[in-house]
């Protein structure tokens, strides 16, 4: 009992104080408001691409190739050396910037004269069986004219099952920008239902493609090829300007691109020949094409592969190279 009334004095006591005392308790100002946060998710800052430069040895074959054969050359103009050297290396630094894979630009550089003939001998191979030899020729025709011709025989036992000749000519006019084709024939000599032709209208823009079975005339692309004036275009524009070519062979009218496959050096009986090597990608399905251009010889093809969709076809290495053109 004692104890219970000593607590009731005690408390008693707490109590007056706290009202004649004027003790206060306070308690923290909170805001329990509601808070709300902001976010925003952005990207990040796009990186600039890094500028991929071509092959370094390619570029510097093809300058030094394109200068050597160029009416600017220190030769032709009597320039000095070092406005030669600032000449190529001005160009190599252009070419730096280019940002598409394996696509150098070659638009400031002017076209090539071209040279009075060039007259070429492969062997060849057919896949599967036989061989045989071909012969093409270039020839440079007064009034800034040309004629192309190609011949591809079978010999020996294989001449039993293909015999004839597979005879490919075109003829047109050398602009400043190369080749401009007018008429375009391939024939067998033993098969005339398998000739085919091609006719350029290049004032009314129009091509009339004749086989033994059809004849049409369709639109006429800007810088449409045969596939013969196609491969003699590159002593003109070098390769990997443009890889992107309206091609006919007679029959049919396509754009096909074309892509830098690698520098290779080719075995030939003239020894081992520095080439590019570029491959149809896209256009005519039913045909596979690849070029070997010789970088040494104005980018002329010095190796041919021509495959069908069954897989036949024939590939052509050259043997002998007959030209005025210098290396």
């Amino acid at each position: 009992m004692p104890w219970r009334w000593l607590w009731a004095i005690l408390i008693s006591v707490l109590i007056h104080l706290a009202v004649i005392g004027g003790w206060q308790i306070y308690l923290p100002d909170l805001d329990f408001s509601k808070h709300v946060i902001q976010a925003e998710l952005a990207l990040p800052p796009a990186k600039k691409p890094v500028m991929k430069p071509p092959h370094k040895r390619l570029v510097r074959k093809l300058t030094k190739q394109l200068n050597k054969a160029s009416p600017t050359n220190t030769e032709a103009t009597g320039l000095p050396a070092s406005n030669s050297q600032s000449q190529e290396a001005s160009a190599s630094s252009e070419l730096a910037q280019w940002s598409e894979a394996d696509r150098p630009a070659f638009e400031e550089l002017k076209p090539l004269p071209p040279p009075d003939h060039v007259e070429m001998d492969f062997e060849v191979k057919r896949t599967g069986f036989g061989s045989g030899k071909a012969r093409y020729r270039f020839q440079l025709l007064p009034e800034s004219r040309y004629s192309l011709r190609s011949e591809i025989e079978a010999v020996g036992l294989a001449s039993l099952a293909f015999s004839g000749k597979r005879i490919e000519t075109s003829l047109g006019k050398v602009t400043e920008w190369g080749l401009q084709p007018e008429t375009y024939r391939y024939e067998i000599s033993t098969k005339p239902e398998k000739s085919q032709s091609a006719d350029f209208d290049w004032a009314n823009k129009k091509i009339t493609l004749t086989t033994a079975k059809s004849k049409e005339t369709l639109d006429l692309p800007d810088d449409t090829q045969d596939f013969l004036s196609f491969m003699y275009q590159f002593m003109f524009m070098p390769p990997l300007d443009r890889m992107q070519h309206p091609l006919t062979n007679g029959k049919t009218l396509h754009v096909i691109d074309y892509l830098f496959v690698s520098e290779e050096q080719v075995p030939t009986k003239l020894g081992n020949l520095n080439t590019v090597h570029i491959a149809k990608s896209s256009g005519d399905t039913d045909e596979k094409t690849e070029l070997w251009l010789a970088i040494d010889y104005r980018f002329i093809p010095i190796k041919i592969l021509k495959l069908a969709k069954d897989g036949s076809g024939y590939e052509l290495v050259v043997t002998r190279i007959d030209t005025d053109m210098g290396k």
